[in-house]
């Protein structure tokens, strides 16, 4: 096999697992009113209350444009609200309120209904797994850098 037909069935893998993950839980399931990412944002803010919008889109992987219009989403939908900061008035952070708490809650319980079979797997799988996902982060971030 050459390398671009390797990396093309890597790359796929990884594209084949998303779908299945997106088509179990978001795609099928009419009752979640959250996208993917709106459900990581109110999680984030469920475990870390008071964090700024750069704050979450590190923790996303997002930038904070992206990031801004997702906030923006949920403070519409009341599931967040802006407020200053208690340590520093001229700072917004963003806290989840009792309606996005319920809806991540709600989320929480039918997302680990659809994807606990994963836990099926071994868990010296998966940690191998997470391993390799680690290292072609690594690797990839080291290429990133070279082409700046």
């Amino acid at each position: 096999m050459t390398d671009t037909y390797e990396v093309f069935y890597i790359i796929n893998s990884f594209r084949q697992v998303n779908q299945m993950l997106f088509r179990a839980f978001w795609n099928e399931n009419k009752e979640i009113e959250l996208t993917s990412i709106q459900f990581m944002v109110l999680s984030i803010l469920k475990e870390r209350p008071a964090l700024g919008i750069n704050e979450i889109a590190d923790l996303c992987h997002m930038g904070s444009s992206s990031m801004s219009a997702v906030v923006e989403r949920l403070v519409k939908g009341e599931y967040i609200v802006r407020t200053r900061s208690d340590a520093d008035r001229r700072s917004v952070v963003l806290q989840i309120t009792a309606k996005g708490e319920k809806a991540q809650q709600e989320t929480q319980q039918l997302w680990m209904e659809r994807v606990s079979p994963i836990l099926d797997i071994s868990k010296e799988d998966l940690e191998h797994l997470l391993r390799i996902h680690s290292l072609m982060i690594e690797k990839l971030q080291g290429r990133e850098m070279n082409n700046l």
